[in-house]
């Protein structure tokens, strides 16, 4: 990522037997800046009768939606419809049409922007899908890759963030969330980062273990112990906390997992 690219966070809420357009319910988006700028749609085109059998989407997502569902004696769902009188209909509806150009402008300019999503496969599926999956056709500056953040997490063997604990399948609220998921693995990253200091008295560590177990060595004194870190002669110090920085500079070095415990 270069200085000046922006990171911007993506959910959507589908109909996942649907890869058309009329299977994108709504779409959230979300950046890095303060204060952050948001997107929220809600796709007017989506094929709500197609959602009346689906043993998810009626009670998971389809609350956060403006919409009316009429429900048989039985309690099954006969019919879903917008609601054309609710504020976030008359707020958020879009046709595809119109969310493209909004996605569009959302990310104007020519530098494409990191894009990160949660089990993010079918996020990104859609949002090419507003532009007709055409990458000669789509935006400069709508990203044609993502980074999932829960692929990142087993990378890196982060534990699992904290729980989202509201409005959980609101698009939204979702892409929200996954600004704190990455804001989570970032502070993981950190915290398993190795200090120059600490990287010095490893090689301390190290040079000595395997100094001691050369075949051939001076002689020491009997019984004189190998100096510790904390007893070395500062020029030795220096000399190994030089080395630490160089190779700071060049490389990322982390914990391994077993130090962290």
């Amino acid at each position: 990522m270069t200085a000046e690219q922006r990171r911007v966070y993506l959910d959507t809420e589908f109909d996942p037997r649907n890869p058309t357009l009329t299977g994108l319910l709504s779409i959230g988006l979300t950046d890095d800046a303060s204060p952050a700028v948001d997107y929220y749609a809600v796709n007017l085109d989506a094929d709500l009768d197609a959602l009346a059998d689906h043993s998810f989407i009626p009670d998971h997502v389809l609350p956060y939606l403006p919409v009316t569902i009429a429900r048989r004696p039985d309690g099954s769902i006969d019919q879903i419809t917008w609601d054309t009188d609710h504020p976030d209909c008359r707020r958020y509806g879009r046709s595809a049409t119109q969310i493209a150009e909004e996605v569009a402008a959302y990310f104007t300019g020519t530098v494409e922007p990191e894009l990160l999503a949660n089990w993010g496969k079918d996020d990104i599926g859609y949002l090419h899908r507003l532009f007709g999956n055409d990458w000669l056709q789509m935006p400069p500056g709508v990203p044609r890759i993502f980074t999932d953040l829960e692929v990142e997490r087993r990378k890196l063997g982060a534990p699992e963030p904290p729980v989202q604990l509201a409005d959980e399948h609101h698009a939204l609220a979702d892409a929200r969330f996954n600004r704190d998921f990455h804001s989570h693995l970032e502070r993981f990253v950190e915290s398993q980062r190795v200090s120059g200091d600490d990287l010095a008295e490893r090689i301390h560590a190290a040079h000595t273990a395997r100094a001691g177990t050369r075949r051939a060595q001076p002689a020491r004194p009997a019984g004189s112990p190998r100096l510790a870190w904390s007893d070395l002669p500062e020029p030795q110090r220096e000399h190994h906390q030089g080395v630490a920085r160089k190779l700071l500079d060049e490389f990322e070095i982390r914990r391994r997992p077993q130090d962290s415990r």
